[in-house]
């Protein structure tokens, strides 16, 4: 469940595809997984047969094995680690949830590795419902990403969630040799605290302290957690953990935030938090991993797809 075993990049023909495969190169050189697989989809369920016969080029390829050729031309030019684990490369057609999600099930996959495309055009809608969805831990990356993990900032909020992230990341520091550190962020209800200059929030904070490290010490004891690893807390008067979270990372130069997410089942739909979801958003730009109980989450699978 904590490993780096078999890893899915998915693709999507876009400039961001660059990216994802030179992060699987420093992927498969870091963690050694047993497998790495180039995936993506067609995703055909609106395009008419005759448009899609009529694709066909001079030699009676169709439009799938001419992307599948595409796709095959990308890793051999920016796959570098051919003789350390020979890669696959997957053609799926149909819809592109659903396809990646169940290739990823059927083929145990521990993590999918996907893009937030920073600069590039697209919103991530799909990546967000593959988020929920996937019975696999998710790492985004940005096209600005860097090759190292060397500081990790796990988001606690003091419940099991946290703890799944936290036995990510040190799963991560066994490898890498990275520094780990836990951040909570304290929401403050702002109809009882309106004022929200810096000052006034940093005085806040000063305040919370006590509380805040009292609240660390029982989540440590409570999870049998070593009580070295490092605290911190922000103080959120606007209602948005996930923009102080970020604010957090970027300016303590933090290379990836890992967070742990309760499912929630809703008439069949499955659910990040909000908070991962924000953090999943394209315009943060701070690689995030997000790790799920998968003991947790066969059930929900089971209910969806079966």
């Amino acid at each position: 469940m904590y490993k780096f075993g078999n890893i899915l990049v998915c693709l999507d023909l876009t400039e961001m595809d660059e990216s994802l495969i030179g992060y699987a190169n420093f992927l498969v050189e870091t963690f050694t997984p047993s497998s790495v697989t180039f995936i993506h989809v067609m995703d055909t369920y609106e395009i008419p047969e005759e448009i899609l016969s009529e694709s066909d080029d001079a030699e009676g390829r169709s439009l799938k094995d001419i992307l599948l050729e595409e796709i095959k031309d990308k890793v051999d030019e920016y796959y570098k680690c051919f003789e350390q684990l020979k890669p696959g490369v997957v053609m799926e057609e149909g819809l592109t949830v659903e396809k990646i999600v169940k290739y990823a099930e059927k083929h145990k996959i521990d993590l999918a590795l996907m893009g937030k495309k920073v600069g590039y055009v697209g919103e991530g809608g799909v990546v967000k419902k593959i988020i929920g969805l996937i019975p696999a831990s998710v790492l985004l990356i940005s096209e600005t990403s860097p090759y190292k993990f060397e500081k990790i900032m796990v988001r606690t909020n003091f419940a099991n969630p946290s703890v799944v992230a936290y036995k990510m990341a040190t799963y991560i520091k066994g490898i890498t040799g990275a520094a780990i550190e836990f951040h909570n962020v304290y929401k403050l209800p702002y109809n009882y605290f309106p004022e929200q200059s810096s000052a006034a929030v940093q005085k806040i904070r000063a305040r919370l302290k006590p509380y805040m490290d009292k609240k660390y010490s029982k989540f440590v004891k409570k999870y049998s957690l070593p009580d070295s690893i490092p605290f911190d807390y922000s103080v959120d008067v606007k209602g948005d953990e996930a923009q102080s979270l970020y604010n957090y990372a970027v300016r303590n130069q933090v290379d990836l935030v890992v967070t742990g997410t309760r499912l929630k089942s809703h008439l069949a739909n499955i659910i990040m938090d909000s908070t991962s979801e924000k953090l999943a958003g394209v315009e943060k730009n701070v690689s995030v991993l997000i790790v799920k109980d998968i003991k947790e989450f066969v059930g929900f699978f089971k209910a969806l797809f079966e």
